[in-house]
């Protein structure tokens, strides 16, 4: 577990990194062309591919999954089958309490306002959806279940993880989120599956 603490501290020092390069230099520019999309099929396609991560429909699968999945451990005992969905519904389930907390601190403006009011930035506390840009909610919901998803099939692991990033890209087509807003999400996600897994299996994660 100490492996998997140090690997995640110098990997989230990296991800600080980037996302200040992106919040300088990136985030602007790319919110600013994908702007230019609005009326193309590219938005339109966006739009449909982020409804794969909707808020309601996530929570409505991570409630049926936490229920399923007790009421199986409750009677056959805990095997892997409920193990694994369990594990899954409350990784899906911590990632999104975590990134309501970071979106409410943070307060980060949504692309909108750049392009009608060019505001622009962190506004802490603020508080409403219009501010509650970082981190993406849509993105961190998918790399955390298609984390864990791949974790527990080795074999999905490539294409899950394909369809993530892609989820996490059409954030930012559909004029919702900038690319560190995805970045961080998606940081987020893929490290609450992680120390969820090296939890589960600590055999496999001692230094």
């Amino acid at each position: 577990m100490r492996t998997t603490l140090r690997r995640t501290g110098w990997i989230a020092l990296a991800v600080v990194a980037l996302i200040a390069v992106c919040y300088l230099f990136v985030d602007r520019p790319v919110a600013e062309a994908a702007l230019t999309l609005r009326d193309t099929a590219w938005h339109t396609v966006a739009k449909a591919l982020s409804q794969t991560a909707n808020h309601l429909f996530f929570n409505v699968l991570v409630a049926a999954g936490l229920i399923i999945g007790s009421v199986d451990g409750l009677i056959n005992g805990l095997t892997n089958r409920s193990r694994s969905l369990l594990y899954l519904c409350l990784t899906v389930a911590s990632a999104m309490l975590i990134g309501d907390v970071f979106k409410e601190f943070f307060g980060r403006a949504r692309p909108p306002l750049l392009f009608t009011k060019d505001v622009y930035g962190f506004f802490p506390l603020t508080g409403g959806d219009m501010h509650s840009s970082f981190p993406s909610g849509h993105t961190l919901r998918i790399f955390s279940s298609m984390t864990a998803l791949g974790l527990i099939l080795p074999r999905l692991r490539v294409p899950v993880l394909t369809l993530a990033g892609v989820v996490g890209v059409s954030r930012v087509l559909a004029l919702r989120h900038y690319p560190s807003d995805v970045l961080f999400g998606a940081f987020i996600g893929v490290t609450v599956a992680l120390w969820g897994w090296s939890l589960l299996h600590p055999d496999n994660s001692r230094s």
